[in-house]
This record gives C-alpha cells, sequence and structure tokens, in this order.
C-alpha cells in the first residue's frame, strides 16, 4: 500500500523551493487549522487552547499551541527542524558572457556536492526587492517553476581521465549557462544581467526597479515517488523539507493538551545557524519567554521552570546505509530506508542525543507503532550537526535528534523511504499528544 503522505511531501517540496517559500508554504498549512499570526512588533493577547504563530523575515517560524495549564506546571513539547537546504546561490548582478553564452555568476551555500548539479535542468527562486513608482520597497517572492539554465559537463574526449574524479571550480565550470545568442565574439559592456532581466520579467516590472534579490538555482524536476509500491522517493531538498513536513503536519493535526506545543522551523542551519533567524539566535527563547510571560503568574521563575520540564525533537535526516558504498558505515548504527526513523548520537555531541532522550524517543515510537533505527558515525569519520545542540544549549531543554534515513544527502537530488515519512510523523503525533511527561 503506498505511502499515506508521500504525495503531501512531493508537493511541499515542489512548492518550497527556498525557505522564503518553505515557510509560506507552512504559514499556508497553518492558516488552513485556524492558527493566528502574530508580529513580534505587536502587544499580544494569548488565549489557552488557540493556536499561533510568528515568522521572523519570512525564512523562519514558530508555531504554537497553548496549553491548559501554565507552561510553568506542564513545560512545552518541542519539534524543530530546517528550512534551508545546500546550493548555489546566484550573485545577480554579474554578468559572465563570452562568444554568445551568458552565465550566471553562483556561489556556493551550505556544502552540495558539486557534480550533482550539472546536466540537468535548473530552476530559479529566491527573494527580491522591488522599487515602487513611488519609491516605497517591497519584498516579493519568485518562484520561476521552469527550467531556466543548464550546467554542461566537459565532454570526456578532452579529459579522458574524468570518471576517476573532477574538481568543479565554483567561478569557472559551475557557472549556469541561461542564454545562448549565437553571436561570435565576446560581449561587455553596460546593462542589466540576464538574472535582473529575467526576475524583473517575470514579476512584470522595469529592471531598474529591482533593488536586490536572493536568488538559488534549484533542480527544476518534480519530486517523485516510485518503486513497486511507490516506497520511494526522489526529490530535492528532502534534508530537511522532510522534516519540516512532518513538523508541521503533525503540529496541524494536534489538539490542544495540559502542555504547550511548539513547532520550529529555522534557517540557515547548513551555515552554522549563526543568523539572526536560525537556531543560534534568541528566536525561539524570546517566543518562549513571551509565551510564559502572557500566560503564567507564577512569577520572574515562571519561564526558567517552564523549560526546565520541556522536551524537544530535533528532526533533520540520517544517513542511511548505502549498498554501494557499505564499508563507509557501522554496520551496527546503519539504518536502511523504510525501517523507521533514526535516533542519532555522537559522543561528542555533534547530535544533542543523551540515554534519556533516546529512550523518551524511542517510547513515542513503540506506543505509535512505529519502528525504531539507531545512526552513528563510524568511529573514525566526523558526521555533521543539526539544529539540536544548537537549541538545546539555547534552551537548556533535554533534546533528542532523529532523522530518516536518506541516500546522496547534500547531493541536488536525494532518495528517502516514502514509509519512513509517515513513520516520522506518527512519532512526532505522539509527542504533541504526551508531552514532556514522557521523559519524567
Amino acid at each position: 500500500m503506498p505511502a499515506q503522505n508521500a504525495k503531501s511531501l512531493c508537493d511541499f517540496i515542489d512548492a518550497s523551493p527556498t525557505p522564503y517559500h518553505a515557510v509560506d508554504s507552512a504559514q499556508a498549512t497553518l492558516n488552513a487549522v485556524g492558527a493566528v499570526r502574530l508580529d513580534e512588533r505587536d502587544a499580544w493577547r494569548l488565549e489557552p487552547g488557540r493556536t499561533y504563530y510568528v515568522a521572523r523575515d519570512g525564512a523562519s517560524l514558530v508555531a504554537f499551541r497553548m496549553g491548559r495549564l501554565a507552561p510553568s506546571e506542564a513545560g512545552f513539547a518541542f519539534a524543530g527542524a530546517h528550512t534551508d537546504a545546500p546550493g548555489l546561490r546566484a550573485r545577480i548582478e554579474k554578468s559572465v558572457a563570452a562568444r554568445g553564452f551568458e552565465r550566471a555568476a553562483v556561489e556556493a551555500y551550505g556544502g552540495p556536492i558539486h557534480s550533482t548539479w550539472l546536466d540537468r535542468p535548473l530552476s530559479l527562486a529566491g527573494r527580491v526587492v522591488v522599487r515602487s513608482a513611488g519609491g516605497r520597497t517591497e519584498r516579493r517572492l519568485v518562484n520561476f517553476a521552469r527550467p531556466v539554465a543548464v550546467i554542461p559537463n566537459l565532454a570526456i574526449h578532452f579529459n579522458r581521465d574524468m570518471n576517476k574524479g573532477v574538481e568543479y571550480a565554483m567561478n569557472g565550470s559551475l557557472l549556469p549557462i541561461v542564454s545562448a545568442s549565437g553571436h561570435n565574439g565576446k560581449e561587455g559592456g553596460a546593462g542589466a544581467s540576464w538574472l535582473v532581466r529575467a526576475v524583473a520579467a517575470e514579476l512584470c516590472v522595469e529592471t531598474d526597479a529591482v533593488v536586490a534579490a536572493e536568488l538559488t538555482f534549484v533542480d527544476a524536476a518534480p519530486s517523485i515517488a516510485f518503486g513497486m509500491d511507490s516506497e520511494l522517493l526522489s526529490a530535492p531538498r528532502i534534508d530537511n523539507l522532510e522534516g519540516c513536513h512532518a513538523v508541521l503536519s503533525a503540529f496541524a493535526s494536534a489538539t490542544a493538551r495540559d502542555h504547550g506545543q511548539v513547532a520550529v522551523l529555522f534557517d540557515n542551519e547548513e551555515i552554522g545557524s549563526g543568523t539572526s533567524r536560525g537556531a543560534d539566535s534568541a528566536f525561539l527563547r524570546d517566543i518562549v519567554e513571551r509565551i510564559v510571560a502572557l500566560s503564567d503568574g507564577s512569577g520572574p521563575e515562571a519561564a526558567h521552570r517552564a523549560l526546565a520540564r520541556s522536551f524537544s525533537v530535533s528532526v533533520d535526516g540520517a544517513q542511511g546505509w548505502h549498498p554501494s558504498y557499505a564499508d563507509k558505515f557501522d554496520e551496527d548504527f546503519a539504518p536502511v530506508l523504510n525501517g523507521g526513523p533514526a535516533v542519532k548520537a555522537n559522543a561528542n555531541v555533534r547530535y544533542a542525543t543523551d540515554a534519556v532522550g533516546e529512550a523518551a524517543f524511542r517510547g513515542l515510537c513503540e506506543s505509535s507503532g512505529v519502528p525504531c533505527q539507531r545512526f552513528r558515525m563510524r568511529a573514525d569519520l566526523a558526521p555533521g550537526t543539526t539544529i539540536g545542540p544548537i537549541s538545546s544549549a539555547m534552551l537548556g531543554v533535554r533534546t533528542v535528534d532523529v532523522g530518516v534515513p536518506m541516500l546522496a544527502m547534500h547531493s541536488c537530488r536525494e532518495t528517502a523511504g516514502a514509509y519512513d515519512h509517515d513513520y516520522m510523523i506518527s512519532a512526532l503525533r505522539a509527542l504533541y499528544a504526551s508531552g514532556p511527561s514522557i521523559v519524567d
């Protein structure tokens, strides 16, 4: 039987080519369940049992449902993920033209696998600041949602050793071709770059109205489920839009309990989280302190007491066992696709998991009939990290790091198990229902 949430996940990924679009998609999901949008600049009035959300700079979001009891008495159940993905960010003003070809200048965001971006149709998306006729500026999202570029490889005849490995220069061989006019000669001179012209045309404004932009090249092919039972997913940005969708799905379907329920989507995890909208910021703690201050009359210690009673699950992809590279894994800690969420741990706390947190998450899985696996990097290899250790340190909240197993993490296109997404949503629903009492 096909996985229940695979199509919804594919639709979410395709609608979310950038963090700005992911948060826009998340807001649509929350609006559909009656959540109230709040502005950090306004005074808030909160009601028990109601659902609210706050977006910061269009790329990060905190949603919360008020508990029936004071937070200092019941705490919070947190689940978090990140909205960004490694890729190629465009340098919008720069033109790179020669012999009729025009290419877009790019730089790497995070740690993409460079070779996977070659020889595939690429689209373009992001946020643009435009100036109106009255001189005011406004922020607008753009999503071309169609192929506009390609990064062609070099023919093997020019490098017979290509299959032994090639290093691709970011300022040379990784520049996407966006136009080929056929002119024989080197172009140059004044005028807007192709990127500025294309964005202006897409937004129906003049080129000089485009003030600034944050644009990303993305895989133009849609996300798909495949296999005999559609048990596999092939999509861009599974790391970590799968986590975002799982958290949102579980949160949106939850009902009010004694404890508070929080869903958080951070930007900038792939570059260390050290921004005003990343996990290494005061964003989430600020929201928690405002919630407690407006709903708890137990004095200045209320926020500290609430956080001490809380529990958090950090959701990010796990490296699934790869049949072509089995030697890279510790066989005892190598989760397989469709074997359930993996609890991720590391002696140097690259993941936030400790024994108590792992036991709590395993209890959630058991209570909801979900299989659970473990992931640990082979001891002589360095793992990645997540928002888990950072948000745990910022809040002082016990946190467990979990993720669905996937292949080719940080590739332009990744592979995961469709059933694992169902399993993750079920486990997170159990978290929001049970609350932080599962670690007592």
